[in-house]
C-alpha cells in the first residue's frame, strides 16, 4: 500500500473533504472507511464511492441530517455486538442534549430556540389520555421518554411530562435537569434513500422523530419499488426511544437477530397500497415494549404490523409485552408464513391477526399466550385470527387464553369491510381458512371463544361451507360445561356460545378433543432434520426432540396428517420412503405423560 493511501487511511473522518483534496484518486477507491467519534457521517458518505464499507467505531453520533447512502454500501459497528444479551457501542441517535440550556421560570423549566416540527398525523391515532402521540418529538430523562402533553396552551406539567410550544419554539418539563442527560429527538429518519443492497450491523439506532407509521431506518419515504430502496439488511442491531417504528420494510427487506424494543409507536412496519414489496425476511429479533406513545393498535401499534406485502417470512422471532398487536398483517397482504416464534403478554391487539387480506397465510409452530391483555382501550380481539381474509391455515400452534375480557383464542371472521382497496377491488371474502392440531389452554376465569363467527350473511352467504371446519385441535378448560365455543354453521348469525360437546354436535372439530387438564403446561418438540423447505430424492430420515417436565410418553410422525410411524422413547426419527413426488407436510406430534400434546411441522419436497 502506498503511504498516500495508510496517510488517508489514518486521518479523522471528520476532515473528509480536505482528505480528499489531499489524496486525491487514493481516497475514491478505497473500499473500507473507518468513521469515528466526531465524525460528521453524511459528510463522509456524500464523500465516498457506491460499495464502501464504513465501520463505525465505538461513541454517540448525533446525525444533524440524514445519511443517504449507495448502492452496496454497509454500514457496520466495529464492535461485534448481540443485542439483548450484549449491547452495540456504536451509537447512531437523532437526538441533541438540551439539559445545560434549560432556564428554571419558577413553575418549569423551558428551552428555548427548538425549531424542529416533524411530520404529523391526525390525534384521532392516539389512545385517550395520550393526545399527543401523533407529534413525533420526544423528550427523554436518562432515556426515559417522558409523556408528551396536548394542549392549545401551556399546560399544568407534572413529573415526567413535557409540552412542546411549537410556535414559540419553547420546550417546557418540569423535573429539575441537573444530574440527568436530557435530549429531545430532532431528526426523523438515521438512513434515506433509493439505493439497493445497503447493509447494517452492530448498530444502536435511538432516539429520532419519526412520524407514526415511519420508522428510523426507512428505506423509502413512501410507495416501495421493486427496483429502489430494495435488499436491505439489518441484523445485530438495537432499537429504542424512536417515536414511530425502529424499521419500515420495503422490498428484500431482512431484519436478522436484531433487538427492537421501546419505541413510540411499533418494532417494525411497512407496505404501501401501490405496491406488494416481496422477499421481506423477519428472523431471530426480540420485538418487546413498543408503544410508550401510547397510539391506537389500529394505527399499527404494537410489535410488528404491514400491509399489502407478498410473501413475507416471519420466523423464529420472541415479541412480547407489546401495546398493540403483536403480529400484524393487514391492507391486502398475501402468502406470509408465520412460523416459530413465541408471541407472549402482549396488550390491546390479537397475538397474530391476518386483516383484510386476499392471498393464502400458513401459520404454524407459534407458543402464543395471554395475549390481547387490557390496555388503554378496551376491545375484543383473540390470540390468532382471520379476519374478511381468505385461506388461512393454522396448526401446530399452542395458544393460552387469558382471563381478560375480550380475549379470545382463535377466531374466523366473516364480517363486513367492504371492497379491497387495491386491484382488482374485490369484496373481501373470509374463505379457505381452517385451523387444526392446534393446542389451547384457558387461564382460571378465562372466558374467551374459540370458533368461526359469521356477521356478514347478506354477502358471505357460504362462510361455513367456504372454511373448512376446525378440526384435530386440543382444548384444555378449567370446566367443560363452559361455553367458550362458537360455530353455528348457519346464517342466523346469533354466534351462540356453546359447550364443547354442543360446538362438535354443530360440527366444530369433530375430531377434537377437550378436557380439564389445564394446567400441566405442554411439551416442547422440534423438527430438526432436514430443514425446513428441504428436498429430497428417494428417503429422508426425519429426527425430533421433545421434553416435557412430566416426561414424554410418545412422540407420533405424520406425513400430510396421515400417521407414519411411533416412537416410544429417544431418539425420535423415522425414515421416510413412500412419499409421491412433490411437498409435503411433516409433522412431529409429542406426547407428555400429564397427558398434553403438541406438534411441530415442516414442508419437505420430493423430487
Amino acid at each position: 500500500m502506498s503511504k498516500s493511501v495508510l496517510y488517508c487511511r489514518s486521518i479523522t473522518i471528520a476532515a473528509t473533504l480536505a482528505v480528499i483534496a489531499l489524496c486525491g484518486p487514493a481516497l475514491a477507491r478505497a473500499a473500507t472507511v473507518d468513521i469515528n467519534p466526531g465524525d460528521d457521517i453524511p459528510s463522509v458518505v456524500a464523500a465516498s464511492p457506491a460499495g464502501t464499507t464504513y465501520v463505525i467505531h465505538p461513541g454517540t453520533y448525533r446525525l444533524q441530517r440524514h445519511v443517504v447512502p449507495r448502492n452496496g454500501d454497509r454500514f457496520i459497528g466495529q464492535t461485534a455486538c448481540a443485542p439483548p444479551r450484549t449491547s452495540c457501542p456504536a451509537i447512531l441517535t437523532g437526538s441533541r442534549i438540551i439539559g445545560p440550556l434549560a432556564q428554571y421560570n419558577g413553575v418549569n423549566y423551558q428551552v428555548t430556540g427548538q425549531m424542529q416540527h416533524g411530520r404529523a398525523v391526525a390525534n384521532t391515532a392516539c389512545q385517550p389520555g395520550y393526545l399527543a402521540c401523533n407529534l413525533p418529538e420526544d423528550l427523554f430523562f436518562d432515556g426515559v421518554p417522558y409523556q408528551h402533553l396536548y394542549a392549545a396552551a401551556l399546560p399544568l406539567i407534572g413529573s415526567h411530562q413535557w409540552w412542546f410550544d411549537y410556535t414559540n419554539h419553547i420546550i417546557y418539563f418540569h423535573d429539575n435537569p441537573a444530574g440527568h442527560l436530557v435530549e429531545t429527538s430532532v431528526l426523523d429518519t438515521a438512513f434515506l434513500s433509493g439505493a439497493n443492497n445497503v447493509t447494517f450491523q452492530y448498530l444502536t439506532i435511538k432516539g429520532f422523530a419519526s412520524a407514526l407509521q415511519r420508522a428510523a431506518i426507512e428505506s423509502t419515504d413512501g410507495n416501495a419499488s421493486p427496483t429502489s430502496s430494495a435488499n436491505w439488511v439489518i441484523k445485530n442491531c438495537e432499537f429504542f426511544n424512536n417515536h414511530g417504528a425502529a424499521v419500515r420494510v420495503a422490498y428484500g427487506t431482512h431484519v436478522l437477530n436484531s433487538y427492537l424494543h421501546d419505541n413510540g409507536t411499533v418494532g417494525i412496519d411497512g407496505g404501501t397500497n401501490s405496491s406488494n414489496p416481496s422477499g421481506v425476511v423477519i428472523q431471530g429479533n426480540t420485538i418487546t415494549h413498543n408503544n410508550y406513545a401510547n397510539a391506537l393498535s389500529a394505527w399499527g401499534a404494537g410489535g410488528f404490523k404491514v400491509g399489502y406485502t407478498a410473501n413475507l417470512v416471519f420466523r423464529g422471532n420472541i415479541v412480547s409485552n407489546n401495546d398493540g398487536t403483536a403480529v400484524h398483517f393487514d391492507g391486502s397482504s398475501s402468502n406470509p408464513l408465520v412460523d416459530g416464534n413465541v408471541i407472549t403478554d402482549n396488550a390491546g391487539g390479537a397475538g397474530i391477526g391476518y386483516e383484510i387480506s386476499v392471498g393464502s397465510a400458513l401459520i404454524r409452530n407459534n407458543i402464543v399466550l395471554r395475549n390481547a391483555l387490557p390496555d388503554g382501550v378496551r376491545m375484543s380481539t383473540a390470540g390468532m385470527n382471520s379476519v374478511a381474509s381468505t385461506g388461512v391455515t393454522a396448526y401446530c400452534n399452542v395458544m393460552e387464553v387469558p382471563a381478560n375480557a375480550g380475549a379470545n383464542a382463535m377466531m374466523i371472521i366473516g364480517s363486513n369491510r367492504g371492497y379491497n382497496f387495491a386491484p382488482p377491488y374485490q369484496y373481501l371474502m373470509s374463505r379457505g381458512n381452517t385451523f387444526h392440531h392446534n393446542t389451547v389452554f384457558w387461564d382460571p376465569g378465562a372466558a374467551g371463544v374459540v370458533g368461526y363467527l359469521q356477521v356478514d350473511a347478506v354477502h358471505q352467504p357460504n362462510f361455513f361451507a367456504d372454511n373448512a371446519p376446525p378440526d384435530y385441535n386440543t382444548y384444555h378448560l378449567p370446566s367443560l360445561s363452559a361455553a367458550n365455543f362458537i360455530y353455528d354453521n348457519n346464517n342466523t348469525q346469533a354466534n351462540i356460545r356453546r359447550t364443547f360437546t354442543q360446538y362438535q354436535a354443530a360440527g366444530g372439530d369433530v375430531h377434537g378433543s377437550a378436557d380439564t387438564n389445564y394446567n400441566s403446561g405442554f411439551p416442547t418438540v422440534a423438527i430438526t432434520s432436514p430443514a425446513d423447505q428441504s428436498s429430497f430424492t428417494n428417503s429422508v430420515a426425519v429426527a425430533a426432540t421433545a421434553s416435557d417436565k412430566s416426561g414424554i410418553k410418545k412422540v407420533d410422525f405424520y406425513v400430510d396428517w396421515k400417521l407414519q410411524t411411533t416412537v416410544v422413547g429417544p431418539p425420535y426419527s423415522f425414515n421416510w420412503t413412500s412419499g409421491t413426488t412433490g411437498t409435503h407436510t411433516v409433522a412431529a406430534m409429542a406426547y407428555s405423560n400429564a397427558g398434553i400434546r403438541s406438534c411441530y411441522a415442516v414442508t419437505l419436497k420430493k423430487q
